[in-house]
């Protein structure tokens, strides 16, 4: 009885160890959205457009899990930004005096902290690019 109550939780275990790949999967390409949790970071991989006064502002982020580096431009102008993602929130790590802190929210970023030349910024924000560029830089 021992034997066969054994044999049957190795075989629900590896069931479950190779069915995890495939569920993982099938949830990625039916396109579902990951809503941040406190451990799981906000996904915003991707090419974000200024709104409100930062409207001649792309924000280009590449994303690898909880770390973030990003290329805001403005015209002809670049500045290379890295930061960490805490659930919903941005954090860019201080360069040249300026730190930006973001709040993701459904397809936008907000400001909720800057310094530097982004003091006054705060409350504006940066929406998802819909076609993959932004028309006002």
């Amino acid at each position: 009885m021992f034997a066969a109550f054994s044999r049957l939780i190795a075989f629900s275990t590896l069931s479950c160890l190779l069915l995890a790949p495939v569920l993982a999967r099938a949830d990625t390409a039916a396109g579902a959205k990951m809503v941040p949790t406190r451990g799981t970071p906000a996904q915003v991989e991707g090419t974000w457009c200024g709104i409100g006064l930062l409207h001649e502002f792309t924000l280009q982020i590449n994303q690898q899990y909880q770390a973030f580096e990003a290329r805001l431009s403005r015209k002809n102008k670049v500045r290379e930004i890295t930061g960490q993602i805490k659930g919903d929130t941005l954090i860019t790590d201080p360069q040249r005096n300026v730190v930006l802190v973001l709040k993701a929210m459904n397809d936008e970023l907000r400001i909720t902290q800057g310094t530097g030349q982004f003091a006054l910024a705060q409350g504006q924000g940066f929406a998802r690019a819909r076609s993959g560029g932004c028309s006002g830089t």
